[in-house]
């Protein structure tokens, strides 16, 4: 599956594609703009039966069961919800996630200020790890995978989730 996926890399790039994440390719400045909401982290609103929506400190699912949806409402008059209340290292942890993904890669200086996790400080072997085995490039505070590290994406993600990692001092 790799060699695949590094083969489409390959063809899509020698026909003007750029990846813009993992599994998304555009044409130049023709990138998904709803899709990339969700990477960007910035709130959405799902209306409906099994909607989903974001407000940038909870996710919000509706029921995926038409009639109980329906009955709901109509009965009721409430929208059967489930809400997931994301915590500040849930919070770190879904960047973390969504922004390894982009072309854009991970803006450390962000996640340190905004999200009170300093990968620098908690992960500084395994980032200096990552650069030299040519799975990522650290540039100004900016974490992005290469080629090589995006087909174990998932792996990096998850060694580098807050979990165990240091504070911002």
């Amino acid at each position: 599956m790799a060699r695949q996926f590094e083969i489409m890399l390959s063809q899509l790039r020698a026909h003007g594609y750029e990846q813009y994440e993992i599994s998304n390719f555009c044409q130049p400045g023709r990138e998904s703009r709803h899709n990339a909401n969700y990477w960007r982290g910035v709130p959405y609103l799902g209306l409906g039966p099994s909607a989903h929506s974001f407000d940038g400190y909870s996710r919000q699912y509706a029921v995926a069961n038409n009639p109980q949806y329906v009955a709901a409402v109509l009965e009721r008059g409430e929208v059967p919800l489930t809400v997931e209340i994301l915590s500040p290292l849930d919070q770190a942890n879904e960047y973390l996630l969504t922004s390894l993904r982009t072309s854009r890669g991970c803006d450390l200086a962000y996640l340190r200020d905004v999200l009170d996790l300093n990968l620098l400080a908690g992960r500084a072997d395994y980032l200096a790890s990552l650069t030299a085995q040519g799975m990522a490039t650290l540039e100004r505070d900016v974490l992005r995978l290469t080629d090589a590290g995006k087909l174990l994406a998932d792996h990096i993600t998850l060694a580098l989730f807050a979990d165990a990692v240091a504070p911002v001092v």
